[in-house]
């Protein structure tokens, strides 16, 4: 069924723009459910939603609070494919313009574009009047070669064009295709036109201001139009984030340089979702929603109904789309809806923009797929200067008045304890931090980093480990590090492995225990360790390394540490990455440089000088994801307890882990099918929940979630807790997600385990595997030989070893020497 001209559509849009009617209401309500009905007929995918959702259109509509939303993110991955009518009908793909990442995309046929151009005519036309009127377009004329730089912009510029009785564009583009301002077209153009003729001027907001007003401050020119002309401007506020310019104090500059009332500037949002639905601002500071649109107010965590007055998520419901579902959507934007009648009295819900939803912080190191790891400093940038150094732990005495010459002075002292850590046995130094981690289980000081991966640090540097870790590091041979040995098989040939000296740590703050691995080393190998931590360490290294104080241990031969001596060659920083200088005195003065973190964390400390012969160990940017074989699913108890154990490798670090799994491949054909396993997945998440608490959630992270659910209640599956701490998502696809962190697991299907090594790129770094032995060694093989680092078992994807990233980090914490030999 295809809907005709004469819908209940078509009889809203007869209506007036602004009518406060009962009868009108009505009429909307019989409209969207019209609409509603149609998607569950034709479209799949928004069937499949309303099934997840309890939601039957065909029911009568009590409430438009009772309507499931589709969130923007939808429109982000699916809406190429979220057609409601044949793709012969459809005429166009509007796309946004991007500016958070992922353009949102919505599917156009003749019936939405003929309803979408209503709309926006009845509308606009009641702020700037019903008759043309020559149009000042600030952007590039569609029509000429630059039009490439339109972009996305293009559909909203032509889209205007309705209104106008002559157009002129006054954003040219030079030979390098850099925009600018046309001062002398605009006044050429106003010249010509009839006396005492209204125009309006148009434009989007970002570059009526970087483009056209900073251009007309600059030169002192000023334009002025004719009495009753009015600037409309569209694309909202984001791109002016950094410029902290106010909507008010824009208005009042772009009223005076145009020679208008600063009420004659009107700002107009929208969104590509819902395209031709537009919302000028009123005279009363409030936007309106027309009679074609009902406005509601979501809870950012919980997604209830929020009441007039309260901030939330906005929700836009409208009967205009046909051609895809996109008649009941949930912005990004936040907003309050107004209780109060308009003072000048125009109808309709009233509603003021705040903002717009923060995105999650990226919290690990999933944000290789966003952007691959880049070295160089862009061209340009200015560097800020930052000189604030807060010590938080330095056992020494600080000297000098500048954040740099407190960093210098620790620095040596750091330098000056080198001799005396030298002389400590190695097996003093495994068995003082044996006995520390002993307390870090033990003492309850230490409880608030239990979720934080606590547990297994303490059993991976209990002594018997660390010497394990100190053997296979030191070639076999742990004593080295004291003085020279033979080489095995030699009697006159002898080696031994001196300290490099300062190692320099740039510590992640995303997981911070992970850095406690390197530093170990770096104490068994004599090295003197610096630790720049991130600014979101919350006292967690000064709280590890305070235990160590008070603390002795005794070596069967009688030599006696002092934990507090040792800590005596450790010293906890904290600088900005804006404090280039102390950035730079810290990575000069390193022997090792050791940097923790995402992107932008790494290639800071990549872009700091160094010593030639420096030793630079990047842990960067990683991807990981867990493969299963179908003999790992021989029956439901094989499968509870592989779930337990997938649980708990998506739970250490909350996947803020570079070796957290975000994508789980499950091989069909056994005899648990991946869909059933998700279900048992859903019952094992509780449990490891009750063992691994979770960490606190922002609004933004539970949004964020939410939002990957909306996706998936449209292409697949979604279990989950209604608190949103954690979430399986299966869907029958065999892709790569982007990680959503907050233990969110995505699942696919695949016919065998080695369908999953397309997704094998330089960034991912683990593999958890369940295989028998021959399969996991021929996937393995084909994995390492294409740049993966490890494939541990499912279950110990996070467990810290050696190597690690494909290397033995001791390896690069010492110098070896010889004496006497070679060859005898």
């Amino acid at each position: 069924m295809i809907m005709n001209e004469r819908s209940m559509v078509e009889e809203l849009l007869n209506r007036p723009p602004y009518d406060g009617s009962e009868e009108c209401d009505n009429l909307f309500i019989e409209a969207l459910r019209d609409e509603l009905v149609f998607h569950y007929e034709h479209n799949e995918m928004y069937r499949h939603f309303c099934e997840r959702k309890n939601f039957n259109p065909h029911e009568p509509i009590h409430s438009v609070d009772e309507l499931p939303p589709v969130a923007v993110s939808v429109f982000k991955e699916l809406g190429f494919n979220l057609n409601s009518v044949p793709r012969e009908e459809l005429t166009l793909a509007l796309q946004s313009s991007a500016t958070s990442g992922i353009p949102s995309t919505v599917v156009i046929d003749k019936i939405t574009a003929k309803r979408q151009g209503k709309a926006m005519v009845k509308v606009v036309s009641e702020f700037i009047g019903k008759e043309r009127k020559p149009f000042l377009i600030m952007d590039i004329d569609p029509r000429s070669a630059s039009r490439k730089l339109l972009g996305a912009r293009f559909a909203a510029v032509t889209g205007y064009l309705k209104f106008a009785s002559k157009v002129g564009y006054f954003l040219k583009a030079d030979e390098n295709g850099l925009s600018y301002f046309d001062v002398e077209g605009i006044q050429a153009f106003i010249k010509e036109l009839p006396s005492g003729q209204p125009v309006v001027v148009f434009g989007f907001t970002y570059i009526l201001y970087q483009h056209v007003l900073k251009s007309i401050l600059e030169s002192d020119v000023r334009l002025h139009l004719p009495e009753g002309s009015k600037i409309i401007h569209i694309g909202g506020w984001k791109k002016l984030e950094s410029e902290k310019i106010s909507k008010e104090l824009f208005n009042e500059q772009l009223a005076r340089c145009f020679g208008i009332c600063p009420e004659d500037v009107i700002d107009i949002y929208g969104f590509t979702e819902q395209m031709g639905l537009n919302y000028p601002d009123c005279a009363c500071g409030c936007k309106h929603a027309s009679s074609y649109v009902k406005v509601l107010a979501r809870d950012t965590v919980t997604r209830s109904v929020l009441p007039a007055g309260k901030e939330g998520m906005l929700e836009f419901i409208t009967p205009i789309p046909h051609s895809y579902p996109g008649n009941v959507v949930l912005t990004d934007d936040i907003g309050i809806l107004e209780d109060s009648p308009c003072p000048y009295g125009r109808p309709g819900q009233r509603f003021r923009i705040v903002g717009r939803l923060k995105k999650a912080e990226v919290r690990g190191c999933g944000d290789i797929l966003s952007s691959k790891l880049v070295f160089q400093q862009k061209e340009g940038t200015e560097i800020k200067s930052d000189s604030h150094l807060d010590i938080q732990y330095f056992r020494g005495t600080l000297k000098g008045n500048t954040g740099e010459e407190r960093l210098q002075g620790i620095i040596s002292c750091l330098n000056d304890k080198l001799d005396w850590l030298r002389q400590q046995p190695v097996e003093a130094l495994i068995g003082i931090i044996g006995e520390v981690a002993k307390k870090w289980l033990s003492d309850e000081r230490f409880s608030f980093l239990k979720d934080k991966g606590l547990l297994f640090l303490s059993n991976w540097c209990e002594a018997s480990h660390l010497r394990q870790i100190a053997e296979e590091g030191l070639r076999g041979n742990m004593r080295y590090c004291d003085t020279f040995l033979h080489f095995p098989n030699s009697s006159k040939h002898f080696l031994k492995a001196n300290s490099r000296g300062l190692a320099c740590h740039w510590m992640a703050g995303n997981v911070q225990i992970l850095g406690v691995f390197a530093l170990v080393q770096c104490i068994i190998t004599k090295n003197v360790n610096l630790l720049k931590v991130s600014a979101k360490d919350d006292g967690v290294f000064r709280a590890l390394l305070n235990a160590f104080e008070g603390v002795t241990y005794t070596t069967e031969d009688g030599y006696t540490l002092e934990g507090s001596a040792l800590m005596d060659t450790v010293a906890v920083v904290y600088f900005s990455r804006d404090a280039k200088k102390m950035g730079e005195l810290m990575s000069g003065s390193a022997q090792v440089r050791i940097a923790w973190g995402g992107k932008e964390a790494v290639e800071t400390v990549a872009k700091y000088p160094s010593m030639i012969d420096c030793e630079t160990v990047v842990f960067g940017p990683k991807l990981s994801y867990a493969v299963i074989a179908r003999e790992e699913l021989s029956s439901e108890h094989a499968a509870k307890k592989l779930a337990r154990r997938v649980s708990v490798d998506v739970s250490v670090f909350d996947q803020s882990g570079c070796a957290s799994p975000h994508n789980l491949y499950i091989e069909t054909g056994g005899i648990v099918t991946p869909e059933r396993f998700c279900e048992i997945l859903a019952e094992a998440f509780p449990k490891t929940e009750a063992q691994i608490p979770k960490p606190f959630m922002s609004p933004e992270q539970i949004s964020a979630v939410h939002s990957s659910r909306g996706v998936y209640d449209f292409k697949g599956r979604v279990w989950g807790s209604d608190t949103m701490s954690w979430t399986v998502l299966y869907s029958e696809d065999n892709e790569l997600c982007k990680p959503v962190y907050s233990r969110v697991l995505m699942v696919h299907p695949v016919d065998h385990i080695n369908d999953a090594l397309v997704h094998v790129q330089d960034y991912i770094q683990t593999i958890g595997i369940a295989a028998p032995e021959d399969k996991a060694i021929d996937f393995a093989n084909k994995a390492t030989m294409a740049g993966v680092a490890r494939c541990p078992l499912i279950g110990r994807m996070l467990n810290f070893e050696m190597p690690w990233d494909g290397l033995f980090l001791i390896d690069r914490l010492v110098r070896w020497n010889t004496l006497g030999g070679p060859l005898c």
